[in-house]
This record gives structure tokens, sequence and C-alpha cells, in this order.
């Protein structure tokens, strides 16, 4: 087996022992699946980069760990960073900010015809997280009212309603699953 060949299996073997360990440690320091999986990758990629010297290291997943929990670090700050310059709305709060994947969920929505699958995918949901969905979708009723008719923080409510289209897609694609199998 040439040069190449070792390092490719010394990488895989890399990868084998060491994904899921710094995939839960990057998750722990997070708190998001997505994000630890970006700074996994990035860990991952940067082992590659720096395969002569990870080869020789003492501790390779020493330095794996060492490198997400920089890159965790790092996303955190530049979180925080974003977070610090956003400006107030007048009564001292943060603004509503659209979700990232948004823009992106609109372009893929237009290309399905929703109404044919939409009533499968929400009987899925949990009565209370349905009545969740309902209020702020099918009634249009701000985020803000509904945190202060259930006596939430607008915080709390943004969070669950990022938990429930986390949901919603996860269903969606079981669903995807099983009326159109690849």
């Amino acid at each position: 087996m040439g040069g190449i060949g070792r390092q490719k299996k010394w990488l895989e073997q890399l990868c084998q022992q060491w994904y899921e360990p710094v995939l839960r440690y990057a998750h722990t320091q997070l708190r998001d699946v997505e994000a630890a999986r970006e700074v996994t990758q990035e860990t991952f990629l940067i082992a590659c980069e720096k395969q002569a010297l990870l080869a020789q290291h003492p501790n390779p997943g020493g330095f794996l760990f060492t490198t997400a929990r920089n890159l965790a670090k790092n996303r955190r700050k530049q979180a925080f960073l974003q977070m610090a310059r956003e400006p107030l709305t007048a009564d001292g709060q943060l603004p509503e900010r659209e979700d990232p994947e948004a823009g992106l969920e609109r372009i893929l929505d237009q290309a399905v015809d929703e109404q044919d699958w939409i009533e499968e995918v929400l009987s899925r949901l949990e009565p209370e997280k349905y009545r969740l969905y309902a209020l702020h979708y099918l009634e249009g009723v701000p985020m803000k009212e509904i945190a202060q008719r259930f006596g939430l923080r607008p915080e709390a409510v943004r969070m669950r309603y990022l938990r429930l289209r986390r949901e919603i897609r996860e269903i969606a694609a079981a669903v995807a699953e099983e009326n159109f199998p690849v």
C-alpha cells in the first residue's frame, strides 16, 4: 500500500474513532445539532489539512477536541457579537429575526404542492404543537402576542417555534420517504 493509501486509511481510522465523540462534545458546547455537525466537519477538515503534523502528534484525540472547542468558542463569540450589534426596538427588545433558512424554505416550498401533503404532516403533531402551529402560521398571531397569551417570554416562544419547525421538517421528510421512496 502506497503512502497515499496509508494516509487515507489513517484518516478513515481517525474519523471512525473520533467523529462521534467530537460531535457529542461539540453538541454539549453549542446545544445545537446542526451547529455541532458543522463544527465537527470543520474540525476534521482541519485534521485533513494538518494530517502530516497530526500523524506525528502524541494525542490526536486531544488535538481534535481542542480544535472543536476553539471552533465552538469562535462560533459562540460570533453569534454574541452579531447579537450585540443588533439595534433594539423602541421597547428595548431584540427585534424578531427571520430564520436564515426561511428564504430557501420558501423557494423549495414553491416547488411542492403542499396542500396535498400538509394535512398528513400536521396530523402527526401533538395537539399542543398543532395549536402552536395554527396560532402563528394559520391565524397570523405574532409570536410576541402568543408569548403574552401563554405567559411566556418571547425568547421561549421563539425556541418553541424553532423546535416545531425542525419537528415538522422531520415529519415532512418521513411523509416524503413513505410516499416518494427513492
